[in-house]
């Protein structure tokens, strides 16, 4: 066994968190046990202990309380999607995964939920439903797209296992901003906020690329966060294992190395944010919420993985090292 030290993350966003933090991580534990979307009883304490409404609450500090508890469940359902992958052993059998999420897909894009559906679907009718009701259909066309990347990019990651590839860093680098699912909810800002961006700001170069840093930061930091726990699953969708593994080095040289990236991408944010442009005073406002909400993401995913019961990071990790 070999000690790592878990390096400190750069991010000098300031923390916040809504004042409704604790109302909603109680509607989600909520909303999970009548739709029995966890019924086992070791699991829901497990899931308790995440405090998955604290996310949303300091990923959207400024948002109404009816909105964060979409995004609270939404989140909430991906966790859940992913351990009972794990738990399924779905995450290693790409055709079974495939065929969960077409009908994910389904849900997402109108159909309605059955009898013969399982807990997961009938909770992603219960969002949709919900979504659907606030936003307007270009804007739900968008989220399905980002939906159904996540998927893709979770049947990539099935493949690998299964085969037993290792990806090699550039094209990780490219598939995790998908695998994270954070795509979804950079979406979801415009549902928080209230805001209604329109496509030659969405599409802008400047926009795009804060929104892709947002997701390195959040997706790295959480590679750090929670080697331990892909470790000791053996899962190589990792970049601090990646790095490992690929260039030979030892685990702890690539922990600092994913650090010192973050870092980078931090500081190339902060450049960037003062550089987009103006393009008057009402949309200049929706993008400072927008840009505001992504600096509360990198933020507030790190205050909430040190005080989720999730991955239980301390300052040391151990991995037996192969």
């Amino acid at each position: 066994m070999q000690k790592l030290t878990i390096p400190s993350i750069y991010c000098p966003f300031p923390s916040a968190i809504s004042p409704h933090a604790e109302k909603i991580n109680q509607h989600t534990l909520d909303w999970v046990q009548q739709l029995n979307l966890v019924t086992n009883e070791k699991a829901f304490n497990r899931l308790r202990a995440s405090k998955f409404g604290w996310l949303a609450a300091r990923a959207y500090p400024d948002a109404p309380l009816d909105r964060l508890e979409i995004v609270s469940d939404w989140n909430t359902w991906l966790f859940i999607l992913d351990d009972q992958c794990d738990e399924w052993g779905l995450g290693k059998f790409p055709e079974q995964l495939a065929a969960l999420h077409a009908r994910c897909l389904e849900i997402l894009s109108g159909s309605t939920a059955g009898s013969e559906d399982v807990a997961l679907v009938h909770a992603l009718y219960d969002i949709r439903t919900r979504i659907q009701s606030l936003m307007p259909l270009p804007w739900m066309t968008r989220f399905v797209q980002s939906a159904a990347e996540y998927f893709e990019s979770t049947v990539w990651e099935a493949k690998n296992r299964f085969l037993g590839v290792w990806p090699d860093s550039p094209t990780y680098i490219l598939m995790r901003p998908y695998t994270g699912g954070l795509y979804t909810d950079i979406d979801l800002i415009e549902l928080t906020e209230g805001i209604a961006l329109p496509l030659e700001i969405r599409k802008h170069p400047h926009i795009q690329q804060l929104a892709v840093i947002t997701n390195n930061v959040v997706c790295w930091s959480n590679d750090i966060i929670s080697l331990q726990k892909e470790f000791n699953h053996q899962d190589m969708h990792n970049l601090a294992l990646i790095f490992h593994h690929h260039q030979l080095i030892s685990l702890q040289s690539a922990i600092d190395q994913v650090a010192k990236l973050i870092e980078s991408q931090v500081r190339q944010f902060i450049t960037l944010e003062k550089s987009v442009p103006s393009f008057g005073t009402d949309l200049d406002r929706d993008i400072e919420k927008f840009i505001t909400v992504m600096r509360a993401w990198m933020r507030g995913n790190l205050d909430w993985s040190f005080e989720s019961g999730r991955y239980q990071p301390t300052e040391e990790v151990e991995a037996l090292l192969a």
